[in-house]
């Protein structure tokens, strides 16, 4: 059998009955973390207008635009629902597999399950199968190497987890999941370009992976058939492709005795996940009552990826720049002591203050914390004033599985990006309506639960309120 067909089989052998409850346990927090970030990108500017503009280029109807109260067609509103959740750049990573797999696997499995008006137990299982499916890939491409080449995961593996959980929707057989995950494959994509000029396309790269998995169900469904090497073909395998560095036995290692949603990190800062280790270690400092006026240097010793990705500039010229910018980061937290959302808008990035501190930090490769990446996402922070000089090591950050943010913390932060969308007693119901997902029969009933109480209660291209 070949690399994709062993995935194939164990992907269609994941049933509701067989999957142990922690990972049911787990699949309810990642939709509720997705959500969540569903609901704060249906308030933002960029997705209010996409969403005008998509609804001038089809008559079709058939699918729900989650956090919003109009319709689009199946292929569009997976684009849209996963552009939501990756918008605000607070969904769900892995380390290792370097993916954002709640913003594009919960997207296509809420669409399309939508349409075909699954359950609660066969949404849960749809996502467990899709996180598998991208996260096993992504880790075995070697998240470093792949990242290096310039590609984002989240774009070229998260076809695969969209497909995956599309095909558990659909019931396929083994064979028609090999044909979903080689389709999906062949659509791969997502550059890391976009730092270039701080474009904020971004968030496309999970739509358009969510769509693509719902576009390759649909082809196996019209004959079409994708390759079964779609991986490790010599000539046009993804993995010799995109990667100089990778494993295939890493993707079939421990299938069904080993599940990678179990693995996940959450956000509480709504930024690069690679920024969030030094902007907690800055947190920390500013609890010793810093004044930010009195540094004089600000030095972030991280892991090389963190650099090329996040450590490019110190003056953002617009909200994607700095949402990459460690500098910037590092600077906002020690003034604001938060890193949420409206410490990312246009005119928060254009305070002076911000901005003169973010040009005394220094952004350096340290051979420690690149030996522990991606298994440890790390920072040393030291920062130095007229008379004292503060250090903190932050080994993996606030939301990471070994650090994880609480169930309480969870709910908290869903409340902090719905409310303003839905109120605080909807808001509520959702949460109430995952925490027993599994007993409802049709999944329109949670979505029904996910529409806007009324256009008044959008924050006009800002997101929620900070009360996270």
């Amino acid at each position: 059998m070949t690399i994709t067909e062993k995935m194939a089989e164990n992907l269609v052998d994941l049933q509701f009955e067989t999957l142990p409850y922690p990972v049911i346990h787990e699949a309810k927090l990642c939709l509720l973390d997705t959500l969540s970030c569903i609901f704060a990108g249906a308030q933002t500017k960029e997705i209010k207008t996409l969403s005008k503009e998509f609804s001038l280029s089809t008559g079709d109807q058939i699918a729900p635009l989650i956090g919003m109260e109009n319709r689009s067609s199946l292929l569009y509103a997976a684009i849209l629902n996963g552009s939501m959740a990756h918008a605000v750049e607070m969904d769900d990573v892995h380390k290792e597999a370097k993916s954002h797999a709640g913003a594009v696997v919960i997207p296509a499995a809420l669409t399309y399950g939508a349409v075909v008006n699954c359950s609660g137990k066969d949404l849960l299982t749809s996502i467990v199968v899709g996180y598998e499916a991208m996260l096993r890939i992504g880790k075995g491409i070697n998240a470093s190497k792949h990242r290096k080449k310039g590609w984002h995961a989240t774009g070229t593996c998260g076809t695969f987890g969209a497909a995956a959980a599309v095909g558990s929707l659909s019931n396929f057989d083994v064979q028609q999941m090999v044909n979903a995950l080689g389709l999906a494959g062949t659509q791969s994509s997502g550059l890391w370009a976009f730092t270039a000029n701080g474009a904020n396309s971004k968030m496309f790269h999970a739509g358009s992976a969510s769509a693509s998995g719902i576009l390759s169900a649909i082809m196996v469904n019209g004959g079409l058939t994708g390759s079964n090497q779609i991986l490790e073909a010599e000539d046009g395998g993804l993995y010799k492709g995109s990667s100089s560095d990778y494993s295939y036995d890493v993707v079939t290692e421990k299938l069904n005795g080993r599940f990678y949603i179990e693995n996940i990190t959450r956000k509480p800062y709504a930024c690069c996940r690679s920024m969030h280790p030094s902007i907690e270690a800055a947190l920390k400092i500013k609890e010793s009552k810093i004044n930010p006026d009195e540094i004089v240097s600000i030095k972030v010793k991280t892991y090389e990826v963190a650099k090329i990705q996040c450590g490019y500039t110190n003056n953002p010229q617009n909200s994607t720049d700095a949402k990459f910018s460690i500098p910037y980061g590092v600077a906002v937290a020690l003034i604001d002591g938060k890193a949420l959302i409206n410490q990312f808008t246009e005119e928060r990035i254009q305070d002076i203050r911000i901005l003169r501190l973010a040009q005394k930090v220094d952004v350096i490769i340290d051979e420690k914390f690149e030996r522990s990446y991606p298994k440890n996402w790390g920072c040393s922070l030291e920062v130095k004033t007229n008379d004292k000089t503060y250090i903190k090591e932050i080994i993996n950050a606030k939301g990471d599985p070994t650090n994880p943010l609480t169930l309480n913390e969870l709910e908290e932060k869903f409340l902090y990006l719905s409310k303003n969308l839905l109120g605080i007693p909807q808001a509520s119901s959702i949460v109430a309506a995952i925490r027993n997902l599994e007993t409802v029969e049709d999944i329109t009933e949670l979505l029904a639960l996910c529409k806007p109480l009324r256009s008044s209660h959008y924050t006009k291209g800002r997101g929620a309120n900070d009360i996270y």
